[in-house]
């Protein structure tokens, strides 16, 4: 036991401080809290088995009804607007599942980064700054779905590290292969958005057909497809066989689809749409309802404010006599603002030859990672927000993770910045403090604590001067 706690204090310490972050005050508030309007009643439509349409895929929701069943929650809620006043014991249990993967998902990247190749002490900076970013939390203490799609996607890129490091293993290589897949199909089971990590994993299957193995090509093709869509299907043919019967969705739907659920209204000589049918004309329809969105949103932002982290989301307030409370989605800017530095300095740094010689490979990898999330937002025309942004800012935290290691990985004494251990030692402490310090000060505002209407003032004012 003691060999183990030695071994693994870094990881440790990263759990409790997480299940702290968390899990500490999840049912406050009460109230339904931006999109939860949304989600929470998509989960609540399972245990009625009505029919809802939503424009993404239904893992996110399915996940938080079956954890929010657990605690014994069934259903039953009409959401009609932000602010709506649900129970505590409901808001708990529909918000555990978010709350579960942010903890998860804290240790993920910890092990990922050791994946990498880097020691534990970059490791537990990674796990650090995603713990302490202030809009990953806000996004897993919600009962929204952009945890589960972090989550998945960035389980696929450890397991395709692990199957990248596999050699003379074969079934075993090409069983962390098809994990990879199938957790990248998660993701975007979640949102669309999730097919960024199926990408990653062809463009490395692509890169070693051309430069390192062309071996099994054949075997790769049928994982990295067939895995992926009987995975993505698999999840619809759950949703299709929870949701029987009529009910608010049933507007967006074909009178061949409603002709399936139980007390439709269509005629007897309609044919009922196979599962098949049911796939492809939802499907199609999610397609044309985010192609033909023209709604506007107030704190809708464009792709190129985010890294700055620009345009930061008012998600609830609340007055009580002179007391406010406020949640918004607001990245902590030291870790965003370190993170495009990182991003910059790789980027920079490719173009020159000795720079390039210190980096690994890996760090191309992760700036396409970093760029290709984003692609999709430059050219869509749709309404978009910061937490889009999510995926490429965890690229970020790994690249920047990786030029830690190169500060704190002393040759001779000193490291590639010619600092001495003391001193890089001291930058990496520092750092952390600077982080959690911000994080602390934004800390009111990621959970909706009340303070006086004075200093909440303060508070509008400091956001205006450090973000806009």
């Amino acid at each position: 036991m003691n060999k183990f706690l030695k071994n693994n204090w870094q990881a440790i310490i990263l759990l409790i401080l997480a299940l702290l972050t968390h899990f500490l005050f999840l049912s406050y508030p009460a109230e339904v809290v931006f999109d939860e309007v949304y989600y929470e009643q998509f989960a609540s439509d399972y245990f009625t088995h009505q029919y809802y349409f939503c424009n993404h895929p239904p893992l996110g929701k399915l996940i938080i009804a079956g954890f929010a069943g657990v605690f014994g929650f069934n259903g039953g809620l009409d959401l009609k607007n932000i602010g709506q006043m649900v129970g505590g014991a409901e808001m708990f249990a529909l918000r555990f599942a978010p709350a579960l993967f942010g903890v998860l998902f804290v240790l993920l990247i910890y092990f990922l980064i050791l994946k990498l190749g880097l020691s534990k002490k970059v490791a537990f900076l990674g796990g650090f700054l995603v713990l302490f970013d202030n809009a990953i939390l806000t996004q897993s203490r919600l009962a929204v779905i952009d945890i589960f799609l972090l989550f998945f996607g960035f389980l696929a890129m450890y397991f395709l590290l692990c199957y990248k490091d596999i050699k003379n293993n074969f079934r075993r290589k090409y069983v962390f292969l098809g994990l990879s897949a199938i957790s990248a199909a998660l993701s975007f089971s979640v949102k669309w958005t999730g097919l960024a990590f199926l990408a990653l994993i062809v463009v490395y299957l692509l890169y070693e057909l051309f430069i390192k193995d062309r071996k099994n090509i054949l075997l790769k093709i049928v994982i990295i497809t067939a895995l992926p869509f009987l995975t993505y299907y698999s999840v619809f043919l759950i949703h299709f066989g929870i949701l029987t019967k009529t009910g608010p969705g049933d507007a967006f739907m074909s009178q061949g689809f409603l002709k399936t659920l139980e007390g439709n209204r269509v005629p007897e000589s309609v044919k009922p749409s196979s599962q098949w049918q049911k796939f492809v004309e939802l499907n199609t329809t999610m397609y044309a309802t985010h192609a033909n969105m023209t709604a506007t949103h107030p704190y809708s932002s464009k792709w190129q404010e985010w890294p700055l982290d620009r345009r930061p989301i008012w998600y609830w307030s609340k007055s009580v006599g002179d007391k406010v409370g406020n949640i918004h989605l607001l990245g902590n800017p030291i870790i965003w603002w370190s993170v495009l530095l990182a991003v910059i300095y790789c980027i920079s740094s490719l173009t020159f030859r000795n720079f390039r010689k210190k980096l690994p490979a890996v760090v191309y990898f992760l700036i396409f990672g970093y760029f290709f999330n984003l692609l999709a937002f430059i050219f869509i025309g749709r309404v978009v927000f910061i937490y889009h942004y999510l995926p490429s800012l965890v690229a970020g935290i790994l690249l920047l993770s990786i030029l830690f290691d190169k500060i704190l990985n002393n040759e001779d004494g000193r490291n590639i910045m010619g600092l001495s251990k003391k001193d890089s030692n001291a930058i990496y402490i520092g750092f952390l403090i600077f982080v959690f310090l911000v994080f602390i000060l934004l800390s009111p505002l990621t959970y909706g604590f009340m303070i006086p209407s004075g200093i909440n003032s303060n508070y509008g004012s400091f956001l205006n001067l450090l973000l806009n």
